[in-house]
């Protein structure tokens, strides 16, 4: 197959799998209610899908990330994407909910071996415009994190939950048929195998730990909007806007990814995302002090358009300082996110606990605010001046 080709093709399949993926993580969450009714177990019980989801694929990204430089991307790209179809068919045939946590286990282990190798695999096949790429991957997340709630919802309008699974295990078959005839992704080869006396120097580029101190905040502010939109959304309006709140919160990543994907080609990343964070700390301010009725739908479209490129940029960011250990910086990226996404909606619900939702969710100003004098101090230091414009 022809070098350009081969290269197109992959990003095709990189970029299936990945909505596929997105699409995966959202119907989850809007089975949750079916799941309690369904197998009868209580919210505490339903609360342990999370973890069981994250766990797994941490271990696939710690496993895998720090090895991309010395195994086959192509055979454990296969293998990944062949294991998340069948973990998907298996779970829509669980016969209790301790096995459906098993095999929730089981999919996110899997999908976790794909997602460790495809930004190191998109790296080295597109070096010279990695961020628009990465944020062109991240819309398409987007659009299938959008589309899987709408897709749960026309499903059991006919059918059980069970066959929700059973499409999305349909999906991943071409994704399996197309890297099956593709010729190894060009460029891998360069990646360096990553030693221990390696970490050192990579947490010392001031693109990496800024990346990292910058996606701990992101990740909580992703994750509490995720978790705690809906209840705020219940205590807010009335009728059936509420449960499309979280809807208009995710529909605009999809517009707002690819207008990232723009302005990472001609712009530094911590100019990029220090004009979004500062940004975002006026609109979240003005969301949940100010807005009412549409203005505040109309805020919290605009809060999703701004949230939508910090991880896709920030990870740029990151692999532009140390592009010859893409799989590492992939990983930490991941891992700091994750620190973040488990921990601040837990300070959120202690908080409405003791208060309301309302409340609580002004954390929302004060991670944006952090955010904000992150990349600032960024910006003014080595990690401005070193950016790339892209």
């Amino acid at each position: 197959m022809e070098e350009i080709d081969n290269r197109t093709y992959w990003l095709i399949a990189v970029f299936l799998f990945v909505g596929v993926s997105g699409a995966t993580i959202q119907a989850r969450g809007a089975l949750v209610p079916t799941f309690e009714t369904y197998f009868g177990v209580s919210k505490g019980q339903l609360g342990l899908i999370t973890p069981v989801g994250t766990v797994g694929y941490l271990v696939a990204m710690l496993a895998l990330g720090s090895a991309s430089g010395r195994v086959d991307i192509r055979k454990f790209l296969l293998a990944g994407v062949a294991l998340t179809g069948l973990s998907l068919v298996l779970i829509g045939a669980a016969p209790s909910f301790l096995l459906l946590l098993g095999l929730v286990g089981m999919r996110s282990l899997s999908t976790g071996i794909f997602r460790a190798l495809d930004r190191p695999t998109l790296s080295h096949l597109y070096p010279e415009s990695r961020a628009r790429v990465f944020t062109l991957q991240e819309m398409i997340w987007a659009v299938g994190a959008t589309s899987g709630p709408i897709l749960v919802t026309a499903i059991l309008s006919q059918y059980s939950w069970r066959a929700t699974y059973l499409v999305l295990a349909a999906l991943t078959v071409p994704v399996f048929v197309l890297v099956w005839r593709l010729d190894a992704p060009t460029g891998t080869t360069n990646e360096r195998t990553f030693e221990l006396s390696d970490l050192r120097p990579l947490l010392s580029q001031p693109g990496v730990y800024g990346m990292i101190a910058a996606l701990i905040v992101v990740g909580g502010i992703e994750s509490i909007y995720f978790t705690w939109l809906p209840s705020f959304a219940d205590a807010t309006f009335s009728g059936w806007i509420t449960g499309v709140v979280l809807s208009i919160y995710l529909a605009a990543y999809v517009p707002g990814r690819f207008v990232f994907s723009e302005l990472s080609d001609q712009y530094s990343f911590t100019r990029v995302l220090v004009v979004t964070s500062i940004l975002l700390t006026m609109l979240t301010y003005i969301a949940f002090t100010v807005a009412e009725g549409y203005m505040l739908l109309g805020s919290i479209f605009g809060i999703g358009l701004l949230i939508s490129g910090l991880f896709p940029t920030l990870i740029s960011m990151g692999i532009e300082s140390m592009p010859s250990f893409s799989g590492p910086v992939n990983v930490i990226a991941n891992v700091a996110a994750q620190v973040g996404f488990s921990t601040a909606p837990v300070i959120v619900g202690v908080l409405a606990d003791a208060t309301d939702i309302e409340t609580a969710i002004l954390v929302q100003i004060g991670l944006a605010g952090l955010l904000a004098l992150v990349m600032i101090v960024l910006e003014l230091g080595a990690t401005g001046k070193a950016s790339a414009t892209t």
